[in-house]
């Protein structure tokens, strides 16, 4: 990612806040969605970038099940950590960057980014999650930079980013996406039981940090299988 690209997705501490009316839409419809799965662009084999995904964390939360209740519940703290937790695996075995933005207006917290695992946080106290998330797509887009998707199920959000270049997944698309991928790390472990995991991620040659979050998610995926029996 070049310096510029970078700096887009650096917090926007000097823009004033801008308002904007919400609209959730029903059964999480997907009018402007992106119908491609594909995370990854290719030329002849060779990756020539990486795409980046925004998710509104928030939406997300209030959308899965497994997330609602501690977010409808006041526990956003557990809501989020959990959200960022099924990303840092995603993010690793579909090897594409991901940028997740939380509301922080009424929550205490000063505007400030993170990075998690690999995940970058954001924190957004001076503009809302929607704002941001428009704002970073614009830069992003006259960048250069490929592809670049936004994770909502908010209707106006969704219409301004797609305006702004970006496609579109809904909550319900990424979820989607983040158990398909699951199903593929488990389906991979076990067609390869005789193989050590380490000696078959270094014969593909990824990473340490997709090392590291591949192994984290394997063992999730064990322990679930335990926890069944």
């Amino acid at each position: 990612m070049k310096g510029s690209k970078q700096a887009g997705l650096n917090l926007l501490l000097d823009t004033a806040k801008k308002k904007v009316i919400k609209e959730v839409l029903p059964d999480d419809a997907d009018i402007y969605e992106d119908p491609s799965s594909t995370l990854q662009l290719t030329n002849e084999g060779l990756e020539i970038a990486s795409p980046v995904i925004l998710v509104d964390g928030y939406n997300v939360c209030g959308y899965w099940g497994k997330l609602k209740k501690d977010f409808m519940n006041g526990r956003q703290e557990i809501a989020r950590q959990m959200l960022i937790d099924e990303l840092v695996s995603f993010s690793a075995v579909r090897e594409v960057k991901v940028v997740v933005v939380f509301d922080a207006a009424n929550s205490g917290l000063s505007t400030h980014k993170e990075t998690y695992k690999g995940v970058d946080v954001v924190y957004s106290a001076d503009l809302s999650a929607d704002s941001w998330i428009e704002k970073v797509v614009e830069a992003l887009v006259a960048d250069g930079c490929p592809k670049v998707w936004v994770v909502t199920s908010d209707a106006l959000e969704q219409q301004l980013a797609h305006g702004e270049g970006a496609l579109i997944w809904s909550s319900k698309r990424l979820v989607k996406e983040i158990k398909e991928s699951e199903k593929e790390l488990d389906l991979e472990l076990k067609e390869t039981r005789s193989t050590s995991l380490h000696g078959k991620l270094l014969q593909h040659k990824l990473n340490p940090k997709v090392v590291h979050a591949l192994k984290g998610l394997r063992n999730k995926l064990e322990e679930q299988e335990r926890q069944k029996k």
